[in-house]
């Protein structure tokens, strides 16, 4: 009886095959995006992470980010999408009285993980800078945020796709809130290799 199982489950098997089966298939990504995480006080990198879109890459020098905003009654949510597909980038809750987070990416990586340059990137002119989601009455200290990124090399590799960078800053607690729970995001889109 057992061999009449295996025959049976091995039949079932090869029969799926076909001459393709023996190729590995890689999804290719035409288009990405990198976020790097600032903090908001002392402008130290905490990490980062690289995405890669199925959104056709757009050829305009702006970033195509829509922003689905909620403001927080008690609770609320931002979250970033790139067009025109509507695919997200990043996603966070925002808490009036006490403190959202981060949903989307779920995981960011360690400033460890990434390689750094020998020496540092001129910042760009403040024209090439987009503000994302721009708030009335708030400094975007551009300098402080690229110091703390001019030495890593995705920067470098992201600069040539000729791209605005993109700055978001994501505060997860407001009313009172407190500053050291919120980000800067660093938004930088380009072709992959």
């Amino acid at each position: 009886m057992k061999k009449w199982i295996f025959i049976l489950l091995l039949g079932l098997f090869t029969g799926c095959l076909d001459d393709n089966d023996n190729e590995i298939i890689y999804h290719t990504h035409d288009n990405s995006v990198v976020l790097l995480q600032v903090n908001y006080t002392d402008y130290v990198f905490e990490g980062g992470i690289e995405l890669f879109l199925h959104s056709e890459f757009n050829d305009a020098d702006t970033i195509p980010i829509s922003v689905d905003y909620v403001p927080p009654g008690d609770f609320g949510s931002i979250a970033l999408y790139y067009e025109p597909i509507e695919e997200l980038i990043f996603e966070g809750t925002i808490v009036w009285s006490g403190s959202g987070k981060r949903s989307f990416p779920d995981r960011i990586y360690h400033p460890n993980n990434f390689l750094y340059l020998d020496e540092e990137i001129e910042k760009p002119e403040d024209e090439r800078f987009q503000i994302i989601f721009p708030e009335e009455g708030v400094e975007y200290p551009l300098d402080s945020i690229w110091n703390s990124i001019n030495e890593l090399s995705i920067v470098s590799r992201y600069l040539e796709g000729g791209k605005k960078i993109g700055v978001f800053r994501y505060t997860p607690s407001v009313g009172i809130g407190d500053p050291n729970e919120w980000n800067w995001y660093v938004i930088m889109n380009t072709i992959p290799d």
